[in-house]
């Protein structure tokens, strides 16, 4: 039996770090940071610890079947998801990396905040046992103490105006004094820029460009400006991972899946430069810049933000493209989508925390179907409403007659919760000859008034030739809701936030 130190790393609160921010550009800079502590920063303190030791940080994903640790004092077990396992074969290097890491966060990266474990085990029986104890060591250190990472204000300092935090640096491109954290953020953001255009260069080199400004997502200038926050999170891939019996088994999965994201989003790239010239027609296109900019984008965990009109459609692209990956464990990949479409001056971490909460609506509703498929859901954010999506959807979403919502819906599929089925027949409502725009408006309006007036309605359109979209088994067409509830409102609600070259489509 071999025995070694296991550090266990956690980034605590990294949402919060990372959308902070109202400025895209502080939001990618603050994600490159998160990404980065886990290889530069990495690397350069276990050099510092190891010095002239030739250690291959990147073996773990080279060779994951091989333990170097058998042969050197240290080595990466796996990095992903936000947090890092790494092995020492010393006690007293543990301690000393887990000073020295600690240490250099606070001067390098400030605002990040990380909780570590670390325990004595066997590498070549790394064993769900083994696995909950150090998780479980790690919970306990999280709740015992969170460091303080950043220089309290005091009265006699000014605040930074972009993070409240004690102003101490001179920036040369702001102009100004900002806090460290945000100095750090704007530093990273270069950085992103250049690793993206290394990531994408194949996207680059046909002469497109990514934007690092939530207001030239290709919104045109005089009408009303609206970006989509996506989220979207793969379906229990922590059970997959606790499933995966041998440190092997996790190091093959943690970087197959961060391959099949990436590749999932190389397809979505593609499929928008394919589709630029009808993309061009709906946006403002200026200089070959892409409507949409990835954000996070490792492991399952993928949050991008694009121009308003397209957050649905290119998140239905990379979650099917996401299913068609394979994986080391042989199994499926499936995820969930929350689509918050909102101003383009609504406070950037609202809007995300708005699209996480719609992702975990999708996710229960999986839930409650079973746990088979990908799922996504929507909301478009008028401002004037806050509170929970739960809140907001129960005291806003919900009239004399029941539900004006539906949603989530089940990606690829024609049943009674099938994407699919929701989009052709928002086809069929959006058609003029079938339904005029003003018509479509008086829709909205009825859905939230009696039965009678509902009744109403529906017998003037027929008499006039018009019939709304059916669902299978359902009476929506006659009565416009069935069991209290309604689709339209959320056809309606597409039409306005889903391409229009993909609406005027073929209605399938």
């Amino acid at each position: 039996m071999m025995t070694v130190q296991g550090v266990l790393i956690d980034t605590v609160s990294i949402q919060k770090y990372i959308f902070g921010s109202n400025k895209l550009k502080e939001n990618l800079g603050a994600s490159y940071m998160v990404e980065d502590i886990y290889k530069s920063l990495l690397e350069e303190v276990i050099g510092k610890i190891f010095p002239g030791e030739n250690l291959n940080m990147n073996a773990w994903r080279e060779k994951p079947e091989e333990l170097l640790i058998k042969t050197k004092p240290y080595e990466t077990g796996y990095i992903g998801g936000g947090n890092a396992f790494l092995l020492f074969k010393e006690k007293d290097k543990a301690k000393e990396f887990i000073e020295k890491w600690t240490k250099e966060l606070l001067v390098k990266t400030p605002g990040i905040t990380t909780a570590v474990a670390f325990m004595e085990l066997d590498p070549e029986n790394f064993n769900e046992s083994t696995k909950k104890a150090l998780f479980k060591k790690l919970r306990d250190n999280k709740s015992r103490y969170i460091p303080q990472t950043v220089l309290p204000s005091h009265g006699i300092t000014a605040e930074c105006l972009k993070s409240g935090l004690t102003m101490e640096v001179w920036n040369s491109s702001e102009g100004e004094y900002i806090s460290s954290s945000t100095d750090a953020k704007l530093t990273g953001a270069d950085k992103a820029k250049a690793k993206l255009a290394k990531d994408f260069k194949f996207i680059i080199d046909k002469g497109f460009a990514f934007t690092d400004d939530l207001s030239d997502l290709g919104q045109k200038e005089g009408q009303e400006s609206h970006i989509a926050i996506v989220h979207i999170d793969g379906n229990d891939m922590g059970k997959r991972f606790q499933e995966a019996k041998t440190l092997c088994d996790i190091r093959k999965l943690s970087k197959s899946v961060a391959e099949a994201t990436k590749k999932s989003f190389d397809i979505l790239l593609e499929k928008i430069v394919d589709k630029f010239p009808d993309i061009s027609e709906e946006i403002e296109d200026v200089y070959n810049i892409l409507p949409v900019r990835p954000i996070i984008l490792g492991g399952d965990d993928i949050t991008f933000v694009s121009h308003g009109r397209f957050g649905i459609y290119f998140a239905k692209i990379f979650m099917e493209a996401f299913q068609e990956q394979k994986v080391s464990d042989g199994k499926c990949l499936t995820s969930c989508a929350g689509i918050a479409i909102t101003g383009s001056k609504f406070p950037f971490y609202r809007g995300y925390k708005l699209a996480e909460q719609i992702c975990k609506c999708a996710k229960k509703k999986r839930v409650d179907c079973g746990q088979k498929g990908s799922w996504l859901d929507f909301h478009m954010s008028y401002g004037g409403f806050s509170g929970t999506i739960e809140d907001i959807r129960k005291d806003h979403y919900r009239t004399v007659r029941g539900n004006l919502l539906v949603r989530p819906y089940l990606l690829n599929s024609n049943d009674e919760y099938g994407f699919n089925l929701l989009l052709g027949n928002t086809r069929k409502l959006k058609k003029k000859e079938n339904f005029p725009n003003l018509k479509i408006k008086e829709l909205r309006s009825i859905l939230s008034q009696g039965e009678e007036a509902g009744k109403k309605f529906v017998a003037e359109q027929e008499h006039r030739g018009r019939k709304l979209p059916e669902f299978p088994g359902k009476e929506y067409h006659v009565n416009l809701f069935d069991c209290r509830r309604t689709p339209y409102f959320d056809m309606i609600e597409l039409i306005e936030c889903y391409p229009k070259f993909e609406l005027n489509g073929e209605e399938g």
